[in-house]
C-alpha cells in the first residue's frame, strides 16, 4: 500500500508525494513537506484524525498539506 501527501488549495487537488512506508526513507519524507510547507505555508494534517502534524511516520498514509486561505 502506498501512502500519499497531497495538498488542498484553491488551485485544486493534487499529489505531491506518493511512497512505500514500509521502505521509504521517513526523513527524506518529512524534509520534502518541510521544504513545501517553506515555500507555500501550507500544513500538514493527518488525513484520517484530522491532527496537525509535526513529523510524518510510517502510520500516517494519507497526509493533507492545506494552505492557508486569505483573509481567514
Amino acid at each position: 500500500m502506498n501512502a500519499k501527501i497531497l495538498t488542498f488549495s484553491s488551485q485544486g487537488d493534487k499529489t505531491l508525494l506518493e511512497y512505500d512506508p514500509t521502505t521509504a526513507d521517513m526523513e527524506e519524507v518529512n524534509k520534502a513537506i518541510a521544504e513545501y510547507e517553506a515555500q507555500t505555508g501550507a500544513q500538514p494534517f493527518d488525513l484520517a484524525t484530522g491532527e496537525r502534524l509535526e513529523k510524518v511516520t510510517r502510520e500516517q498514509n494519507e497526509v493533507l498539506m492545506v494552505h492557508p486561505i486569505a483573509g481567514g
